[in-house]
């Protein structure tokens, strides 16, 4: 079937449909950002809002932070690059890792009310210590600028696809729409934008998933594609390696060379849901819910997980109708996979409704990324050194720090952008996971754990995550291994955090007592 279906190219409709499209929603986002700015009275309201964010508004955020560019524009990069062995890449435990967020985010309320207004601020009250909230943020701030690169690529790649101009131009625009509603709205304001956005892409995501199965001819015929192809590197180059299979020997450094590296993707997507800061902090301004509400929220959650498996059946589909076709077409790649096959089901509508999705994906978790790396060095670094600094200068300054935050990765996107997208971001999420899962999530129901266990994994994790196949690593075998680099850094800051919890003293029971009261 390969070449029976011309590859689409940019026409003046469809350029002109995507620039209203995604201009319809940057200028809705920020209006909200322009709404909420006239409600913040403090630098406590820009952080948190009013602690009265819905299960209906926190989920639908919830499900666009943890999704992001990676999922509404890369996962369909991975399943066109990698076949059957990009599968696992692309969110086999999306449902579980995200239920269990729901779960243990909720836990977050009660530092809230305490007084948290960042996540490692919710780390110092559970530990009394300035000195994890200081490293926390300072971690948080490093990995969330690495994942902040594959949001700007998906919305750049999306941009230039569909409308055929340079991406340097929607960068830029983008990049200071965003920074505006941030600066401006705050939690609150960025918050309800990310919803709206969330929404935007689980349905546009869901329904091209399905319309691609059936433009590419069915299940059976996209399976027949896939189980002869081989991988093609990009740039063009074939490989005898197929990627009809579970795994692909495309080198160690690929997470899915070996069944060791698939059990760590695994074991990646359970913990980073909740290790995530972007996503564990919508639930600082949420408020109590009803279990009627809960049930709404996790609906929500439910559905939002089927988001990604359908962006990668359109990686799928663009395979077995194009072939290797767009492994020679850099800088995007098979990344481009998704946009194209839209543009080829929709034409120019199709293709400015999912340019909106991408938008909506991206720009969300921008956001969310953005906002708290502001917060870290504002909040966790400065005014954790220096408490005395006064609420309107720390508000300045978060609302200044926006804008490095942003543009940082939008030059190196642009310098250096990532062949494959999603497993370029991979690298990050698994530090999150490893490091934040446990000093964040379970250090809120383990009484035992110590303020030294929490600096021990921080610095661990951070250490092993300079290991990274792609950076060090590959001079230090076994690191070279993406597996074993990942269980090593997952596994590893288990193994710290406990056992340094288990040898240093926790803090005093009558404070235990106030952290751990029963609800």
């Amino acid at each position: 079937m390969a070449g029976e279906i011309p590859i689409p190219t940019p026409t003046p409709e469809s350029s002109i449909a995507v620039i209203i499209a995604i201009a319809a929603l940057l200028i809705v986002s920020t209006g909200i950002g322009v709404y909420y700015f006239r409600k913040v009275k403090s630098f406590d309201e820009w952080m948190v809002g009013h602690r009265d964010m819905g299960p209906v508004v926190t989920g639908l955020a919830l499900v666009a932070t943890w999704l992001s560019g990676w999922a509404i524009f890369g996962n369909a990069g991975l399943s066109y690059a990698y076949g059957w062995s990009g599968a696992w890449l692309i969110g086999i435990m999306n449902l579980m890792g995200l239920s269990l967020c729901v779960v243990l985010g909720y836990r977050m309320r009660r530092y809230a009310a305490l007084g948290a207004k960042t996540v490692p601020e919710a780390a110092r009250i559970r530990f009394d210590s300035r000195l994890v909230q200081g490293l926390a943020g300072f971690a948080m701030a490093i990995l969330l600028l690495v994942y902040s690169i594959g949001q700007f690529k998906a919305m750049a790649s999306v941009w230039n696809l569909t409308t055929g101009t340079d991406w340097l131009l929607s960068l830029v625009l983008t990049a200071v729409l965003c920074a505006v509603y941030i600066a401006i709205g705050g939690y609150a304001g960025t918050n309800v934008s990310v919803a709206l956005q969330g929404a935007i892409l689980i349905v546009v995501g869901i329904a091209f998933g399905i319309a691609s199965i059936f433009w590419a001819g069915g299940p059976a015929k996209i399976a027949a594609a896939i189980a002869n192809s081989t991988f093609v590197k990009p740039g063009g180059a074939v490989t005898p390696v197929s990627i009809g299979g579970y795994t692909a020997s495309l080198g160690p450094s690929y997470p899915a060379f070996d069944w060791l590296g698939v059990v760590a993707v695994m074991f990646m997507f359970l913990f980073m849901a909740t290790g995530f800061p972007h996503n564990i902090a919508r639930f600082i301004g949420a408020r109590k819910t009803t279990k009627k509400e809960y049930g709404i929220l996790m609906l929500i959650v439910v559905v939002g997980c089927v988001t990604p498996l359908m962006i990668g059946a359109m990686g799928y589909a663009g395979l077995s109708v194009w072939g290797s076709q767009l492994m020679s077409k850099g800088p995007i790649y098979g990344d481009a996979a998704a946009a194209l096959v839209s543009m080829s089901v929709g034409g120019a509508v199709g293709g400015a409704v999912f340019a909106v999705a991408v938008f909506a994906a991206a720009i969300s978790t921008l956001a969310g990324m953005v906002m708290i790396m502001a917060t870290n060095i504002s909040r966790d670094l400065i005014a954790n050194a220096r408490p005395k600094t006064s609420p309107k200068r720390l508000l300045q300054l978060s609302r200044l720090l926006v804008i490095p935050f942003v543009l940082i990765p939008l030059w190196w996107t642009y310098t250096s952008p990532p062949p494959v997208l999603s497993e370029f971001m991979s690298g990050s999420a698994v530090a999150q996971a490893g490091i934040f899962f446990f000093v964040i999530a379970v250090s809120m129901y383990w009484k035992r754990a110590t303020k030294w266990g929490a600096v021990a994994t921080i610095i661990f994790g951070m250490v092993i995550a300079l290991l990274h196949p792609s950076v060090y690593g590959s001079y230090l075998p076994p690191f070279n291994n993406w597996g074993i680099w990942a269980m090593v850094l997952m596994f590893g800051c288990a193994a710290v955090y406990v056992g340094v919890s288990l040898v240093t003293k926790p803090l005093p029971e009558e404070k235990l007592a106030k952290l751990f009261k029963k609800s």
